[in-house]
């Protein structure tokens, strides 16, 4: 019922914390428990101005409703950072950095240089994702969440492209890279680069409609966003 707000506050959250605090999310120590109790600090200050508001518009909360934000919300994460130098050169003349990321859930970041998919995280194998995957509560203990989150970290070069996708897309998409032969998953990259191009948001989602038919992808809310390190323009998320 309150998904929507809690994972829209991580996001902001998530990224403000990291542009400030550079060592957020290279692992679960002090800045990333700082991080996920402001987190948890604005949900209650949010939920006090929600009650508030609505009683003064007259709709106090039905009793569901109570129940529901007692519970609290839930919702993935996945963060990531792109730190560009960092005395970081791949090779003679080719300019690069370093990522990092956090993920408590299945949401996940590959990372393709040119058509190939040379990382991904966090999960390894399509067949572990499930059904019941680990979230992030509003409600949780942050020293739960800092236990269960998992971080990863690696180089990247000038180029290479980053594809963050929720759990449905990526499971497909990760089963895709395992399954097809080079030429197959080129046609896919290439396929999900013209989708993020802002304008192609009703030919995206056409083609996971076709996809669902086929039973190939499971009937979940979708979000898939590319990042390129290259700045060329033209790019978007859909």
């Amino acid at each position: 019922m309150f998904a929507r707000t809690w994972s829209g506050m991580i996001a902001w959250h998530a990224a403000r914390g990291s542009y400030r605090v550079p060592d957020t999310l290279t692992g679960p120590g002090a800045s990333f428990r700082h991080c996920i109790t402001q987190l948890a600090g604005r949900w209650k200050n949010w939920v006090c101005s929600y009650i508030e508001q609505r009683v003064s518009e007259g709709r106090p909360l039905q009793w569901y409703e109570e129940a529901k934000l007692a519970s609290g919300a839930f919702a993935t994460l996945l963060a990531l950072r792109l730190d560009y130098g960092c005395a970081m050169q791949v090779h003679e003349g080719e300019q690069g950095g370093f990522w990092n990321a956090a993920a408590l859930g299945d949401s996940c970041v590959f990372q393709v240089r040119g058509q190939q998919v040379i990382s991904h995280f966090p999960i390894k194998s399509s067949a572990d994702f499930g059904i019941s995957p680990s979230l992030l509560g509003s409600n949780a203990n942050p020293d739960l969440v800092c236990r269960r989150t998992l971080f990863d970290n690696g180089p990247f070069k000038e180029g290479d492209e980053f594809f963050l996708m929720t759990d449905a897309l990526a499971a497909w998409f990760l089963s895709a890279v395992e399954n097809s032969s080079p030429s197959e998953l080129e046609g896919i990259l290439d396929q999900l680069r013209v989708f993020s191009r802002t304008g192609n948001r009703s030919t995206f989602a056409t083609w996971l409609s076709s996809l669902r038919v086929a039973g190939v992808l499971r009937n979940d809310d979708i979000t898939f966003m590319r990042i390129c390190t290259s700045g060329r323009s033209g790019d978007g998320s859909s």
